[in-house]
Parts: structure tokens; C-alpha cells; sequence
């Protein structure tokens, strides 16, 4: 085994053994940059292969953003694996482009064609493993509490989140290169990171630097902050979901004079946590404070452009505001129904059942009417549309679950989805909600058939 640095080791042994990052894990996909934290991080971690019981592969990604060079990167990134026996797998990727297909930012577009990547990688007993530091936790601490983050933003990033896990999280920047020094690895730098004109760049080179300065030890002394504030918030989350569930009435609607007998802090997290469920967004301090004042009135308050926060008789909820333009919906009064534009054909007819067994084929298209809340209308996906399987119970929102599908970003907002009051009941391709699914007790039924006309 290579002379390994103490501290890199023991720390990274100690991450993975403090929040079982390897527990039910034979496989782990390293993000590998070529950079000095990625390069670190897959030695190690191919190093400790045969003590750790892994297989480890390495995922590389060309984002095609800086041209000759990220091609050096990627060579040297396949050269390192090959001499060192690494499974190697990589992507080149048009993000500028897709950026601006899809409406997203440049970063966040490169990093969801990242964990696409990396999960496209994974199957039964494996984890993704990326390369954040001490110090990136501390930079991600700093930039959350200058942009006026709730205490949330202090926790940082999450060691481990879902199927990702962050060994390197207790290792310093120096403590990484270090590590690469002693065991004589080269690695390559990404030009971007030594620029100062993106926000987390000008924290890690004129901020922190500035800290460490007062107190050689700021680094780590913000990462014990930050685990204080992980121990924190824990606690209060789970004071704060438990208090949510009880004082929801229906779905995203909950008791005003329930929520109010709660201490403030458990309060302001349970606003966070329901606004969690409406929509994938994040509340600042601002808007938090703004929402605990609301409870305390009543009427409504504008969140991000069409999202309100609303008290009304003892009800809050989060809700969504159409404009004209956007309110277009199309009513369905009466079975059989169809409604053609020039994408879609949508069919609704009566279904007559007259076993208790239902057609496993048209599944997936059967709507149980006793289950529908109000009206049902036909339309596009809106913000906070939420989806349930009905087999598997999983809920997501439809920006994540048209992800999963690979439904095509120039076809998702044109999509017909047929809602009620309440929500979501089915989508044109993937199927009905849980909530109007069908059971051996369904009586009064509809059928739903979509069709493309291109492809009729």
C-alpha cells in the first residue's frame, strides 16, 4: 500500500464509518475532475478497495464549456485510470446549448447532467462519491449566510445525501494536496476555479483566505459550526415534521391555531418543510419571517411571481396565482370527451367493468370518479405539480419525474395533464396518480387514452 497521509486516511475512514456511507454498497462512482480533490479521493478509495470490499469506477465529464482544455483534462483523466487498473466511463456534454433549451442556469444544468451521469452508472448496492471538502462546506456556509439564508444554509452540505456520499468532507484543501504531494500525483487545474468572477471563487480566494488570517483554524472551526447546526436542525426537523402532519387538514392545507402552539423555531421549519412539498424551490430568511408573520394575520403574500403563501379561516396553504395566459385549462363536463390540439388527442369514454378483475394493460388509464375533488379539467403542467405511483407510493414533482423519464425538454410543457381541485390525477405517458387509481371497490370508472397525432 502507498504511504498514505494519516490525515486524509483517518479522516476519510471516519466519514464513512460516522454516516455509513458504505453500508449495503459493493459499487461506488467516483466524480472524477483530474483535479487535486477527485484525484485524491479515487486513489484512496481504489487504494482501500480490497479493505472496503468496493469496486470502484471512475465517471468523467466533458461539459464542453472550455474547449482544448477540458480535453486535456479528460485525456489525462482516462490516462490515470488506465495505469491504474480504474474502470473508466465518460461523457461529453453540450450544456451551454441545453442551458439554453431547458431555461436553466449554466450551473445547474451542468450539475444535472452530472448526476444523470453518474446514476445512468449505478445499479443495485452502489453510491455515487463526490470530492467536497472542509473547505467547500465552509464556502457553501458563508455563501448561504451572505445571500441570507434561514438557519438552514449553516449545516452546509449534507455528507451524505439519497445515494451520494461526500468522503473527503472532514479533509482540509490543503490537507488533499498534501495527500497528492506525498503520493507523488499530479493533477491537473480547471482555469475557471482561479478566476474571482464567480461568487463561490471570490469566497475561497479572497474571504476565506482573509479568515484564516485571523484564525489558522477557521476552516475546520466553521465545519464543527456546521455539524452543530446539522445536530440543530435535525432535532427541530423532526419536532417540525411530526407538528405538520398533525395540523394538516387535506393535502398542502394546514391548521392555522395547530401550528401556532409550536415554539418559533419548530414553527419557522415546518414552513420551510411545507413549502418543501409544494415546490422545489428555497425560502431565504426574508420570506420565511414574512410567512411566521402571515400566521399570525390573515390574507395572502407573494412569494416568487405566481407562488402565494395564503391564511384564510384558520387555513394556510401555498398556491399558485395563473394569469389569464397562463390559466388555460380545459373543462371536462361530460364522458365521452375529446379534445384534440395540434400535438395531442385526448379520449375519456366510460369504462365498463363487469368482473372485479381490471385489464393490467389499460391500468395505468383507469380513473376511479368517486376519488375526483371537484372539477377535472385537462391542461399543462404547472409549478408544484406533484406526482404519486400508485404501486410503488413514490411522490414526485413532475420536473423530476419528466427528468427520470427522459421526456424531451421541448415536449414538457405542452403535455397534457388532466387535474382536479386537488391536484394531479394523470399524465399523457406515464399513467394515473395514486390517489384516483382504481381498486377492486371502484365502480363508477373512466378510461383515458392519449394519443400523438404525429404518430397516428
Amino acid at each position: 500500500m502507498n504511504n498514505f497521509s494519516l490525515t486524509v486516511k483517518d479522516k476519510v475512514l471516519s466519514a464513512l464509518k460516522e454516516y455509513s456511507m458504505l453500508e449495503n454498497t459493493e459499487k461506488i462512482v467516483v466524480g472524477f475532475s483530474g483535479g487535486a480533490d477527485s484525484l485524491c479521493l479515487l486513489h484512496l478509495l481504489n487504494c482501500l478497495k480490497n479493505e472496503l470490499s468496493i469496486k470502484v469506477i471512475a465517471a468523467h465529464i466533458n461539459h464542453g464549456i472550455r474547449g482544448a482544455e477540458a480535453q486535456r483534462d479528460a485525456d489525462f483523466a482516462k490516462d490515470f485510470c488506465n495505469k491504474n487498473g480504474i474502470d473508466f466511463k465518460f461523457l461529453t456534454a453540450d450544456c451551454v446549448n441545453e442551458a439554453k433549451e431547458t431555461g436553466e442556469t449554466l450551473e445547474e444544468c451542468g450539475r444535472r447532467i452530472r448526476y444523470d451521469f453518474f446514476n445512468s452508472l449505478c445499479g443495485e448496492k452502489c453510491k455515487i462519491a463526490t470530492a467536497h471538502n472542509c473547505n467547500d462546506n465552509a464556502e457553501t456556509v458563508i455563501f448561504n449566510v451572505i445571500r441570507g439564508s434561514s438557519f438552514n444554509g449553516a449545516c452546509g452540505i449534507p455528507p451524505v445525501r439519497d445515494n451520494i456520499i461526500r468522503p473527503l468532507i472532514y479533509c482540509t484543501r490543503s490537507e488533499i494536496e498534501g495527500y497528492c504531494k506525498e503520493n507523488c500525483l499530479e493533477y491537473v487545474t480547471d482555469s475557471t476555479n482561479l478566476s474571482d468572477d464567480y461568487t463561490r471563487n471570490k469566497i475561497r480566494h479572497l474571504i476565506l483566505p482573509v479568515m484564516e488570517e485571523i484564525n489558522s483554524g477557521a476552516v475546520n472551526n466553521i465545519s464543527t459550526f456546521s455539524t452543530s447546526a446539522k445536530e440543530v436542525t435535525s432535532f427541530v426537523t423532526k419536532e417540525a415534521e411530526n407538528a405538520l402532519n398533525a395540523a394538516e387538514k387535506r393535502e398542502g392545507v394546514y391548521d392555522v391555531s395547530c401550528l401556532l402552539t409550536l415554539d418559533k423555531a419548530v414553527l419557522k421549519q415546518a414552513v420551510v418543510l411545507a413549502f418543501n412539498r409544494f415546490s422545489e424551490r428555497s425560502l431565504d430568511s426574508k420570506k420565511i419571517d414574512a410567512i411566521y408573520n402571515l400566521l399570525f394575520q390573515k390574507g395572502r403574500i407573494q412569494l416568487f411571481g405566481d407562488i402565494y403563501a395564503e391564511v384564510v379561516k384558520n387555513n394556510f396553504r401555498f398556491f399558485i396565482m395563473y394569469t389569464n395566459e397562463k390559466a388555460t385549462e380545459k373543462i371536462i363536463d361530460c364522458i365521452p370527451f375529446e379534445y384534440r390540439n395540434g400535438t395531442y388527442n385526448i379520449k375519456i369514454s366510460q369504462y365498463t367493468n363487469n368482473s372485479k378483475k381490471i385489464n393490467k394493460l389499460v391500468l395505468d388509464n383507469l380513473i376511479d370518479c368517486d376519488k375526483i375533488v371537484g372539477k377535472i379539467f385537462l391542461r399543462t403542467r404547472r409549478e408544484g405539480d406533484k406526482f404519486t405511483f400508485p404501486r410503488r407510493k413514490v411522490t414526485k414533482s413532475l420536473k423530476k419525474l419528466f427528468n427520470e423519464l427522459n421526456i424531451p425538454v421541448e415536449n414538457r410543457s405542452s403535455l397534457p395533464v388532466l387535474c382536479d381541485d386537488s391536484g394531479v390525477v394523470w399524465i399523457y405517458s406515464v399513467g394515473v396518480d395514486a390517489r384516483c387509481s382504481v381498486d377492486t371497490d371502484s365502480s363508477n370508472i373512466i378510461f383515458v387514452r392519449g394519443e400523438d397525432n404525429d404518430r397516428q
